[in-house]
């Protein structure tokens, strides 16, 4: 019968036999708990060899080196003997290295000022896009900040409750993937995905929020997430023009169903402004006949066309005061989507200002005028426009008038105004 191998006198520790079937062996050794306190725990093992080695390695620390040394991990020696090794070799090629205490101190003391700065300005999506919008109030025209309002606040509704530091490049570009248009006219079972410019537009307004975010005032965010996300491509084809019998229908239409669209059409259509421009025109500020007013844009101020077909059209609407367009700019394109398909009218996009621009052209022959009329460059207007339609159609197109006889609607007959 083989003799048990002789065990070492332990000072520190103990090995003991428990009723276990799983783990009968139990080694106990002091550990430090608080204050220099120590208590005994114990640690169990399913074989003798196993718990001996254990109680033997952790008697020989405590005597060695304390209680405390007994209870260091691992990694913790492991780290220690990185750093005397290679503090050791800088010290020998001359570079002033600090204790291990020090260096430990200084690394949790820049933790701890991190964590704490993080925490304090741990802003989320919708208390830091609030905050933007309020910058952005006195620096932006109303009609840019409502723009930027409504891509952000659409943002907030998917990540509002995260913190801003949290969003990530890659949630952003699936976001912006996802967008689907809020309107639906056709009532399809999901409305489009929106397209490449409009994403493009929602990007350049996060991306104008996460710059603010990142200001080194601020730090919501380490960096702009938006950085790393390229605008995508937009395929644009040239502009075109609705056909005079395209137009005769679809102002004729809104006249007899939805009189409420002609004075916009009108100023699109005949007068040349942008659908921002004509919502916003001032009714009581339009001429009382064919002649020039004054209108507002991106491109600044600029004195564009009354022209007699636009002057005709304007006149079969009875209110003469208040803006053109009384309801929202949402509100005027769910209107147009609904007038497109009562005309049987296939929609361009900015097509009432691009027919305008054409026929305008093809009628004057002048393209200098028309691109001071429309707040257009002359190369634009040469490059896009000049060969877009004919004169003889130019003639079809402004001789187009409103089909009706009523008492208080002023009729224009061979260029002249009658009652």
């Amino acid at each position: 019968m083989p003799r048990k191998p002789k065990r070492p006198d332990l000072n520190h520790c103990k090995v003991s036999i428990v009723k276990n079937p799983r783990a009968p062996f139990r080694v106990w050794f002091p550990r430090e708990v608080e204050n220099g306190k120590t208590r005994r725990c114990f640690q169990s093992f399913a074989d003798e060899e196993g718990a001996w080695e254990f109680a033997e390695k952790k008697d020989r620390e405590v005597s060695n080196h304390g209680v405390r040394y007994g209870d260091i991990s691992p990694e913790v020696r492991r780290a220690f003997d990185f750093y005397r090794d290679t503090a050791h070799d800088l010290t020998e090629a001359g570079a002033s290295v600090p204790k291990f205490e020090e260096l430990v101190s200084d690394a949790l003391a820049k933790l701890r000022e991190s964590f704490e700065a993080q925490t304090d300005r741990a802003v989320t999506v919708a208390e830091g896009v609030a905050d933007f919008k309020d910058y952005k109030r006195s620096r932006v025209g109303e009609r840019q900040l409502k723009n930027i309002s409504e891509k952000l606040t659409r943002f907030a509704q998917t990540f509002g409750t995260r913190e801003s530091r949290s969003i990530t490049t890659a949630e952003i570009d699936q976001w912006l993937t996802s967008l689907r248009s809020r309107r639906n006219p056709a009532k399809l079972p999901k409305s489009p995905l929106l397209g490449s410019l409009s994403r493009n537009h929602y990007r350049a307004a996060l991306s104008a929020f996460f710059s603010y975010a990142a200001a080194p005032s601020r730090k919501w965010v380490e960096r702009n997430p938006l950085a790393d996300l390229e605008p995508e491509r937009v395929e644009t084809g040239e502009p075109e023009a609705y056909t005079p019998k395209a137009v005769a229908k679809l102002m004729q239409t809104a006249l007899d169903h939805k009189p409420e669209l002609v004075p916009v059409l009108a100023l699109g259509m005949f007068a040349g402004l942008r659908v921002s421009e004509a919502l916003n025109t001032d009714l009581s500020k339009l001429p009382d006949k064919a002649g020039e007013f004054r209108t507002t844009g991106k491109t600044g101020a600029r004195m564009a066309p009354y022209t007699e077909t636009c002057a005709a059209w304007i006149a079969t609407q009875p209110r003469r005061t208040g803006k053109a367009w009384t309801q929202s700019a949402r509100a005027h394109v769910d209107h147009m989507q609904e007038l497109y398909a009562l005309a049987k009218v296939k929609p361009i996009n900015n097509g009432a200002r691009h027919s305008f621009i054409s026929y305008r052209t093809a009628e004057t022959r002048d393209v200098a005028r028309v691109a001071d009329e429309c707040g257009n460059s002359v190369s634009t207007i040469k490059n896009h426009y000049r060969q877009l339609v004919t004169s003889e159609e130019a003639v079809k197109f402004f001789a187009i008038r409103p089909e009706t006889k009523a008492e208080n609607v002023t009729q224009i007959e061979n260029g002249r105004r009658t009652a």
